[in-house]
């Protein structure tokens, strides 16, 4: 704090006298960094979808077999995320706003996973740059990175859609099993996302004017925080009404209303890729790799300045 005193300049943050306008806000001389702005608001919707609100409720929610039927008089006699109803003396959902279908898991295995995978994700996010665009050839990211990240974002959502929506596949006896796959699926589209937004930052920077970046980002993170409030809104609807009710002791089938928010998810990271095709950066082209070109560039573009 006393080198921060002493070195900073008095000035350094001042705003101007006037605030800016929406239409300084939206400037419709920088199409690419508007378009940007909404494919961001879908890419973190993609996320925000499942993440926020039906993926710990799922993985905390009870089986629905035995819920309302099998007796008890105890707690202990019930799965993880069922309590004895002492008047009936029949398990119950202890939240069947959760609904119920889910793994059962301890309340601090759901706390730790979801944890380790916002570290997971911002730590890929720093090593995007040297492990995944560098030895791809893709260093600087242009749209059609942008693009090709995308369709990948939406493959672990859409598999978790299909496969929660066949029931009989998905609901091994052995929740074991159920977990391994959630958290294999989860950890996989958390290195995909990392990498996704990662890109993003990078050309919010390179589609900003240079006498207008603060405006420019305060957009787009403005379209990152809308993006998340219309997912976790979404999800919370689908999560909650998608899924037929198993009865009063149950609630309604969460694995049926994940499965809606998966396939949210999924449309969201495609609605992204497609509004990214409407921006102007074409001249790179596309690599995957040094030995295959997808996209032949339109001019030489040097590779040679990375970003971080």
């Amino acid at each position: 704090m006393p080198w921060a005193i002493i070195a900073l300049d008095k000035n350094l943050g001042t705003a101007k006298n006037k605030n800016a306008t929406l239409r300084d806000v939206f400037n419709r001389d920088n199409p690419n960094l508007n378009i940007l702005s909404i494919a961001r608001l879908f890419l973190f919707a993609s996320r925000d979808f499942w993440f926020e609100v039906p993926l710990p409720f799922y993985l905390r929610s009870p089986s629905c077999e035995g819920l309302g039927i099998d007796s008890c008089s105890l707690d202990s006699d019930c799965v993880t995320g069922a309590q004895c109803n002492m008047l009936e003396n029949v398990c119950e959902n202890i939240n069947t706003g959760g609904g119920c279908g889910g793994v059962g898991l301890e309340r601090i295995f759901v706390g730790a996973f979801l944890g380790l995978y916002i570290i997971m994700y911002g730590q890929v996010q720093s090593w995007t740059p040297q492990l995944v665009t560098n030895p791809l050839k893709q260093t600087p990211p242009n749209k059609f990175t942008e693009m090709l990240w995308g369709v990948v974002n939406a493959l672990p959502t859409g598999l978790m859609a299909i496969v929660l929506s066949l029931e009989e596949i998905f609901y091994f006896e052995d929740k074991t099993s159920m977990t391994i796959w959630l958290i294999a699926v989860v950890a996989f589209f958390a290195v995909v996302f990392a990498i996704n937004s990662s890109i993003h930052s990078f050309l919010v920077v390179k589609y900003a004017k240079k006498d207008k970046v603060a405006v420019s980002v305060g957009l787009y993170y403005m379209s990152n925080a809308l993006g998340r409030l219309f997912g976790t809104i979404g999800s919370g609807l689908l999560y909650t009404y998608v899924g037929g009710n198993e009865g009063d002791f149950s609630g309604t089938n969460a694995t049926t209303g994940l499965s809606a928010c998966f396939m949210a998810g999924t449309v969201c990271s495609l609605l992204a890729v497609v509004i990214t095709t409407f921006i102007e950066d074409d001249d790179a082209g596309l690599k995957c790799g040094p030995c295959w070109t997808i996209i032949e560039p339109l001019s030489e573009i040097s590779t040679e300045d990375e970003y971080s």
